[in-house]
């Protein structure tokens, strides 16, 4: 097996804000590991995967889920690490954000309701939880360029592109980490070339969410 990623990762300062709204039928709110199931479902009912394993792991690693809800149901929705540790799989990064730093992760906007500044309106809330102003960090596919504009749009710049070569489930060529983003401390940052032994393979596969 080999894999390569070329990742952008980019950033949104603390304070941005669109001031876009809601409508009056939607509702924003924060679902937690005992609506797992209502994820699950609703992720399927736009045909997607559903995973409920993984959203169960997720809950289990200290992210956060947000979305917005109408009598039908959700119609948007997005992940944030945030005052927990996240996990960079494609690069074996540990990377520690604090209170001050949330990273998004899959966010998702029903077609019907794609170009009404609805992810805008929930990124916007989600930042003005917590007392302290906090920087959004994300990350896209290089080639993903359809997100890498909607990125732009939400506020977001770019800050630096890594990549990864896996070859093989041990041997990782990487970039390292760029100073622009929290510094990781697993699995060995500082090595561009990383040979995984089998506990640090159990440690990677226990991470993964």
């Amino acid at each position: 097996m080999i894999e390569f990623n070329s990742i952008v990762l980019l950033g949104r300062d603390p304070g941005f804000v669109r001031k876009a709204a809601l409508g009056e039928d939607q509702r924003f709110i924060e679902l937690h590991v005992e609506d797992a199931e209502r994820i699950s479902r609703e992720d399927r009912r736009y045909g997607r995967r559903g995973d409920l394993s993984r959203i169960r792991d997720r809950f289990a690693h200290g992210l956060r889920f947000f979305a917005v809800e109408e009598d039908q149901g959700l119609v948007a929705w997005f992940w944030v690490a945030h005052n927990c540790p996240r996990y960079f799989d494609e690069l074996c990064w540990l990377l520690d954000l604090g209170a001050t730093h949330a990273w998004g992760r899959d966010a998702f906007v029903a077609p019907e309701r794609r170009g009404r500044k609805v992810l805008t309106a929930m990124m916007d809330l989600a930042a003005t939880l917590d007392d302290r102003p906090v920087r959004y960090l994300s990350d896209v596919s290089a080639s993903n360029f359809i997100s890498l504009r909607a990125h732009k749009s939400l506020g977001f710049k770019r800050l630096a592109t890594v990549s990864s070569l896996a070859v093989g489930k041990r041997l990782l060529i990487r970039s390292l980490p760029p100073a622009c983003i929290p510094q990781p401390d697993a699995i060995r940052p500082e090595r561009r070339m990383l040979w995984l032994t089998p506990q640090e393979q159990e440690w990677h596969r226990a991470h993964i969410a």
